[in-house]
């Protein structure tokens, strides 16, 4: 079976918590200690960049698969009841025996922000994991967080180049903590997406400094790299696009990313310009932070079409 588009990377379930008692003070999340307190919301759902990628993929009428590492626990069973309800093949999951699948609290602040307890548990994806036989028709790779593993970035690099397939990276804090090799391998790749902080800390710049953008326009053909309530830059080779966001009151933060990155290649994919791809990670990553939890939110592809959010 051929896929437009397969998601390499993790795959959680995050329990999202919202409450009256948590204060948001001076950047700090606060609520009173040995207290027991009443929660105004919550959700446990599926969640890491590689299911909340491979949702919008799929709801943006894209033939999406996911590859990620769960446990053989009942935690696994959300993540793949989401991935059957977003339309997403399951074939690909990968499952270890003795460990657990990766989880996270997530505490949402009164403004949207939020903190994340993570607990890792089977996320490392290896190269054994990975069905090659069955990638090669595809058009797109999608890769988020390999929990530091460049050596399976670096061949699904070489795999993608053999068989003409699209590669877009989302990388982790891992594998910005090794810039060097990181930015080598970048180099082979499609479309790069980082926050600021990120493309600060691999590029060893300052986004005030005068050699910070061209520094990425000469590092990937496309480069989107977010800044959070201040908006998006797009980079081509040629063109240094932006945008600001657009102007919701944000319930929860989580996915924001995601769901930007994924909806811009997703534009791409269909051979749209930058503008447009700009313009779709934008409207969804705005659609996804009116709402609580990472995928709720995702746009449909009429939606996203009618500007409607």
């Amino acid at each position: 079976m051929d896929y437009d588009i397969v998601s390499i990377g993790a795959a959680t379930v995050d329990v999202f918590v919202t409450s009256s008692s948590i204060k948001l003070s001076d950047g700090i999340l606060s609520f009173p200690s040995s207290s027991k307190n009443e929660i105004s919301s919550g959700l446990i759902c599926s969640g890491g960049g590689a299911t909340n990628s491979a949702a919008t993929f799929s709801r943006l009428k894209l033939k999406t698969s996911c590859i990620s590492l769960l446990g053989r626990d009942p935690l696994s069973e959300y993540v793949l009841n989401d991935l059957n309800k977003e339309k997403i093949n399951t074939s690909f999951l990968r499952y270890s025996k003795k460990d657990s699948t990766d989880f996270s609290v997530i505490i949402v602040g009164p403004d949207g922000s939020r903190t994340a307890f993570t607990n890792r548990g089977t996320s490392r994806l290896e190269a054994s994991c990975i069905p090659w036989s069955k990638l090669k028709k595809i058009r797109w790779f999608y890769i988020t967080s390999l929990e530091g593993n460049l050596d399976l970035l670096e061949t699904v690099i070489g795999f993608a180049k053999d068989y003409g397939i699209s590669l877009a990276i989302n990388p982790g804090s891992r594998e910005i903590a090794s810039p060097r090799r990181l930015l080598s391998l970048i180099s082979h790749t499609d479309f790069l997406l980082l926050n600021q902080t990120e493309s600060e800390a691999l590029s060893g710049l300052s986004s005030a400094s005068s050699s910070f953008w061209e520094f990425f326009q000469n590092l990937s053909p496309t480069v989107a790299i977010t800044n959070g309530r201040l908006g998006a830059h797009f980079l081509t080779t040629t063109d240094h696009l932006y945008s600001p966001i657009i102007n919701v009151s944000p319930v929860d933060e989580t996915g924001a990313g995601d769901a930007f990155g994924s909806a811009a290649v997703a534009a791409l994919s269909y051979g749209h310009s930058p503008e447009t791809a700009l313009e779709w990670g934008i409207k969804n990553s705005a659609a996804v932070v009116s709402c609580l939890g990472a995928k709720k939110g995702i746009l449909s592809l009429s939606q996203i079409n009618k500007n409607v959010i």
